[in-house]
C-alpha cells in the first residue's frame, strides 16, 4: 500500500497560537501523529499479507484434505476389490467340479434324447393301436418336443457358467508376464476399430490422441481393458439416436491417462461405488455377466500398476479414466505381486 503524504505537510497551522503552546510543540504533536499513522499503515499492510498467506494456506489445506479423502476412498476400494478377488477365486474353484458334472450330464442327455426320438419314430411307424393310445395318454409327443429345448438350455447355461468360472480363474491365478514396448496410440485405434466393427450400431468416434505414443508394459492386458471399456460404452449408447464416443489422452513424464466418455444415459450416483464389483450390472438379463468392469479394474490396478476410475461428467453420459505408467519397471503377477 502506498504511504500517504505526511500529516505535517497536510496540516495548516493557525496564524496565531496561544502563548502557552509554541509552534514547535504543535509540530512535535503532528510528527508523532504522522508516525502513528505510518505505523498503522505498516500494520495494515502486514495484516493484509498475513490474510493472503492464511487464505493460501487454507486452500492448500483444503486441497490436501480432498486428496487425502480420495486416497482413503481408493485404499478402501482396493482392499474391497482384493477381498472380493480372493472370495471369487475360492468360489470359482469350488464351482469347477459341479459345472463339469452338469456339462457331462447335459451331453449324455443329448445322446439319450436322440435315441429316444429315433425309438418313438420307429414305434410310430409300426402303427400299433394300444401303443398309440398309451403314447397319446401320456403326452409322449409333447414331452419329446420339450426335450430338445430343455437339453439345449441346460447346455447353454452350463457353458455360460463355465465361461464365467474360467474368466474368474484366469484373472485370479498368478501368472508371470514380460514387459515389452508398444505403441499405445495405435492400440487405442485398433481397439476402437475392432469393437465398433463387431457391433451393429454406427458410433461417431472423436479421438484426441497423438499419432504415436511409445510405452512399456503389458500390451495384451491393456488391449483387454480398452476393449472392455469400449464395449461397455457401446452397450450404453445403443438406445441413443446419435451414439458417440470420445477418447482423449493426457500424459506427463511418468503417467498416461486415457479418458473414454459416451453420450449414453450415464450411471446413477448410487451405483458409482459398486460399478467395479463382480457380477454388478445394470444391463438386461443375459446381456452381460457383470465381470467386464471388474476384470478391467483388476487388470489396471493389480497387474498394470495403474488405476481405473469413473465419474458422471456435467455433459452427461459416463466417463472412465484409465491411468497407466509409461514404463512398468517390474513384471507384475496376476495376483498383484512382483516377479
Amino acid at each position: 500500500m502506498e504511504r500517504s503524504k505526511p500529516l505535517i505537510h497536510q496540516v495548516t497551522l493557525p496564524d496565531a497560537l496561544p502563548e502557552e503552546v509554541g509552534e514547535s510543540a504543535w509540530i512535535e504533536v503532528i510528527q508523532r501523529m504522522d508516525d502513528i499513522y505510518a505505523d498503522l499503515v505498516e500494520h495494515q499492510v502486514a495484516l493484509e499479507d498475513k490474510n493472503t498467506a492464511l487464505e493460501a494456506a487454507y486452500r492448500e489445506l483444503h486441497r490436501t484434505h480432498e486428496e487425502l479423502k480420495q486416497t482413503q476412498r481408493q485404499l478402501i476400494q482396493a482392499e474391497k476389490m482384493a477381498s472380493l478377488g480372493r472370495l471369487v477365486a475360492g468360489v470359482a474353484h469350488e464351482l469347477n467340479n459341479p459345472i463339469s458334472f452338469i456339462q457331462g450330464n447335459a451331453f449324455a442327455l443329448e445322446g439319450y434324447n436322440a435315441r429316444l426320438q429315433g425309438f418313438f419314430t420307429e414305434l410310430e411307424q409300426l402303427n400299433h393301436p394300444p401303443v398309440n393310445q398309451l403314447r397319446e395318454r401320456n403326452r409322449i409327443d409333447a414331452i419329446l418336443r420339450d426335450l430338445n429345448p430343455l437339453v439345449e438350455g441346460t447346455k447353454e447355461g452350463a457353458d455360460r457358467v463355465t465361461e464365467i468360472v474360467q474368466n474368474l480363474l484366469r484373472f485370479t491365478t498368478p501368472q508371470k508376464r514380460s514387459v515389452a514396448p508398444f505403441d499405445l496410440a495405435a492400440l487405442i485405434r485398433n481397439s476402437m476399430q475392432w469393437v465398433c466393427r463387431s457391433n451393429r450400431i454406427a458410433v461417431q468416434q472423436h479421438l484426441e490422441i497423438p499419432e504415436s505414443l511409445e510405452v512399456a508394459g503389458y500390451e495384451g492386458l491393456v488391449h483387454q481393458i480398452l476393449v472392455n471399456l469400449i464395449q461397455n460404452a457401446i452397450d450404453a449408447v445403443e438406445p441413443v439416436k446419435a451414439p458417440s464416443l470420445w477418447v482423449s489422452v493426457k500424459m506427463d513424464d511418468q503417467m498416461v491417462a486415457i479418458t473414454l466418455r459416451d453420450n449414453g444415459p450415464g450411471i446413477k450416483r448410487e451405483h458409482l461405488a459398486t460399478i467395479f464389483d463382480p457380477f454388478f450390472t445394470t444391463k438386461q438379463s443375459g446381456k452381460g455377466t457383470g465381470l467386464g468392469l471388474y476384470i478391467s479394474y483388476l487388470l489396471a490396478t493389480e497387474q498394470c500398476g495403474g488405476n481405473l476410475t469413473v465419474q458422471c461428467p456435467p455433459q452427461g453420459g459416463a466417463e472412465f479414466t484409465l491411468t497407466l505408467p509409461k514404463v512398468i519397471t517390474q513384471a507384475i503377477t496376476q495376483n498383484g505381486g512382483t516377479a
